[in-house]
């Protein structure tokens, strides 16, 4: 063999060889709503009235600490906001039950309202089915603010908050008898908190529908999580397909439901996938033998954390992904 063919040989191993580079989701980071919530926010925050959003605004820690350093600190309740002095609270992003501008008013203080649109839809059609004879099963976290918010709008006893059947006050089809054995009501009716999966929803509510069903029962089906949720996942999807990605870094705070749910998409899609709120959260492990890392981000993760990632994966010989973070259309707004 000729020095020249060895050459090209090598030309050859190398060009097969891919180069180590970081490739992102088409759709990632902030959605409308999150925008939304922190545009009334900052608009509204000024250090000489200081506002106690009840929970954080959003999901996110960076920007809960910059936020608090314009005067906006989260408070418990709105017992405990009056009582730290502030005269102004906010209900976030996730949205409230309907008691909170109740206790605002009792207590004399102003009520900032950053609830988004698509949030609002699911508890407007929660009082909808309620009316309508339904017993309301929100799928979702029972603990999630969204969630409790959710439920709080329903205004019955006849609703519970799940993510597995197991979560239900009932353990048979209808039309089954015996000791110990509980039945579903013949009317009900399942939302879902916003930021779950389509899929993980769909089999929920088909284990659901085959006990709701004899007997004459009505089941009903709402899809209510947003745009914006399924079009992260669906982005996530496509960059899978599109490029031979190794390892996935969904970027987001620990409390984001919708980050959770982009790691486990990529789980779902045989690739490592791993949840972080920061790049010093990267582990050397996880890079070890990955060519290509993809990145995706949740809707309560700021641009400028995204790119602080991707900057730490370039400062470990990684090419950082053509024409930079995608933006967004700031001007965007969801039909809902």
């Amino acid at each position: 063999m000729t020095s020249e063919t060895n050459i090209d040989a090598g030309r050859q191993i190398e060009t097969a060889m891919p180069a180590k580079r970081v490739v992102v989701a088409q759709e990632l980071g902030y959605c409308w709503g999150v925008r939304r919530a922190l545009e009334i926010i900052e608009a509204a925050a000024e250090p000489a009235a200081p506002i106690a959003p009840i929970g954080d605004v959003i999901h996110n820690p960076q920007v809960v600490e910059r936020l608090r350093e314009r005067g906006v600190q989260g408070a418990a309740s709105v017992e405990q906001a009056a009582g730290r002095g502030f005269r102004r609270v906010a209900i976030t992003a996730h949205g409230m039950g309907p008691h909170l501008a109740g206790e605002a008013a009792s207590a004399g203080l102003e009520l900032i309202d950053t609830t988004c649109p698509l949030v609002t839809k699911v508890q407007r059609l929660a009082q909808k089915l309620v009316r309508q004879g339904y017993f309301l099963v929100v799928y979702g976290d029972a603990y999630h603010p969204e969630v409790r918010g959710v439920i709080g709008w329903a205004g019955t006893s006849k609703a519970v908050a799940a993510k597995k059947i197991a979560d239900l006050p009932w353990n048979a089809p209808r039309g089954t008898s015996g000791e110990g054995i509980s039945t579903p009501p013949r009317k009900v009716a399942v939302v879902s908190q916003t930021t779950k999966n389509v899929k993980e929803l769909m089999a929920f509510a088909q284990e659901l529908q085959a006990m709701v069903m004899p007997e004459g029962g009505e089941f009903r089906l709402c899809n209510t999580i947003c745009e914006p949720t399924s079009e992260r996942q669906n982005a996530l999807r496509r960059l899978v397909e599109q490029d031979r990605v190794d390892v996935i870094l969904a970027i987001g705070g620990r409390k984001s439901s919708n980050t959770a749910r982009l790691a486990e998409v990529g789980q779902s899609l045989g690739v490592d996938s791993h949840h972080i709120e920061r790049p010093d959260e990267i582990d050397d492990a996880w890079l070890q033998d990955a060519a290509v890392v993809g990145v995706t981000a949740g809707a309560s993760t700021p641009d400028d954390v995204i790119e602080a990632v991707v900057a730490e994966l370039v400062s470990r010989g990684y090419a950082a992904p053509e024409g930079g973070i995608r933006p967004t259309d700031p001007e965007y707004v969801p039909a809902y």
